[in-house]
């Protein structure tokens, strides 16, 4: 059988791609070599818990999502809106005011920088909201540490506050990543929620998924060449179709058609389980010392209890880079990081897994242009997508993968 458009790869950009090519009534045989749709977006359930492969969320303020997705159906809980902020031995709270006004003395009085940092984050928080977001991709593009020296932030709340929030969020400890991205994202979690599924980040592809026609969708099969207008698989099938798009992560990409890729930012997450939670309650805590292999920790469970059984919970903790080659080292460091944050309660902590993800996100350092907007044909004729393609988000994937199958669309309407 040949098909209008073969699509190689099932995480968010191939499954936002195929679902804009079924609305349009178009053939399409979607292929992935995982045994699930999802992509870097995988949750695994292991004893009564639900391990998202990674610490990721969900801003409900992305545009495309709010398009793409019921966010009803996936039961959607917040997180407390603000933070926890690790500094001179305990931990302050950090809360949005216009959210949490009741909370705007602590948020003052907390050690992260001076009052002028804090109003000027409100003024920013101000600015982006007026700003559309094709002013923010088109904006200035200089590193975020220097953007927000340029605007007077201070060294202290660059290094306490900015750099543990968005260093999580970009996989940047030293957040070189393009304010282009810092606007985007900093204006998404002002604008809405940061949420987790009831089922796990994985709802959110699976959801995707389901609205695809039966038989659409041939997993377990590891594509080994791609042309304009064909693909063969290892097990020596050939199918033929139009046209073909290739909508994995970046390093697959670069395996399968030597399409250049930028170099991407890597992270573990350590899961354990404990009969007692810390004292965190439902809100991010943050490292704001710059000391210790903590970036962030949380306890998923306190968001939406289905991530653990009942009377446990679940702790999640990011480790940022590659620092470390022995994992051994690195446990033991975070341990007595934790030991020192919540005293000796962490020693009746029990391991789950570790989830080592050398491809987080794509490096997205000035010039953002580089990988803006690049979800395009290349010389061999096949289209190629993925959020290391337009912007390393949820919402990226989703538009690179719907601007990938009206370019094909519109290359099957001149057949």
């Amino acid at each position: 059988m040949k098909y209008d458009v073969i699509i190689v790869g099932a995480g968010l950009a191939g499954l936002s791609c195929a679902r804009e090519l079924h609305r349009s009534n178009t053939s399409f045989l979607l292929v992935d070599k995982s045994d699930s749709v999802g992509g870097r977006l995988r949750t695994d359930y292991i004893n009564g818990y639900l391990l998202d492969r990674g610490f990721q969320v969900l801003f409900t303020a992305y545009p495309d999502t709010k398009r793409e997705l019921d966010y009803e159906s996936l039961n959607l809980h917040e997180f407390y809106p603000g933070s926890l902020v690790r500094i001179n031995n305990r931990f302050h709270k950090v809360a949005d005011p216009w959210r949490k006004p009741l909370n705007l003395l602590n948020t003052l009085r907390a050690p992260i920088g001076s009052l002028q940092d804090k109003l000027k984050v409100g003024l920013l928080r101000r600015a982006l909201k007026s700003k559309s977001l094709n002013d923010i991709f088109n904006g200035e593009d200089i590193q975020s540490s220097q953007y927000l020296k340029n605007l007077g932030f201070s060294e202290q709340i660059i290094k306490t506050f900015f750099k543990p929030l968005l260093g999580g969020v970009f996989g940047d400890s030293e957040l070189v990543t393009s304010s282009i991205m810092f606007e985007f994202i900093f204006s998404m979690m002002s604008a809405g929620e940061t949420t987790l599924p009831e089922q796990g980040m994985q709802a959110i592809p699976s959801q995707m998924g389901q609205s695809l026609p039966h038989k659409s969708t041939l997993l377990n099969t590891h594509v080994t060449r791609v042309t304009g207008t064909a693909i063969e698989t290892s097990s020596g099938d050939h199918i033929n179709a139009d046209t073909v798009i290739v909508a994995t992560d970046g390093p697959s990409a670069e395996t399968l058609i030597e399409v250049p890729y930028a170099s991407c930012k890597g992270s573990t997450c350590i899961y354990f389980c404990a009969d007692k939670s810390p004292g965190i309650k439902d809100c991010l805590a943050l490292n704001g010392t710059g000391y210790g292999p903590i970036n962030s920790l949380c306890v998923p469970s306190n968001v939406s209890m289905s991530y653990a059984p009942d009377g446990k919970s679940l702790i999640s903790i990011t480790v940022l880079g590659n620092k470390y080659d022995n994992d051994l080292d690195m446990m033991s460091d975070v341990v007595t990081q934790a030991r020192d944050w919540f005293g000796n309660e962490v020693d009746k902590w029990e391991h789950l897994n570790s989830y080592v993800i050398p491809h987080v996100l794509p490096d997205q350092s000035p010039k953002f242009s580089r990988i803006k907007d690049q979800t395009v044909y290349l010389e061999n004729g096949v289209l190629v997508c993925g959020d290391y393609r337009e912007n390393g988000s949820i919402n990226g994937a989703i538009v690179s993968g719907k601007v990938a199958a009206n370019l094909a669309l519109a290359k099957l309407a001149s057949i």
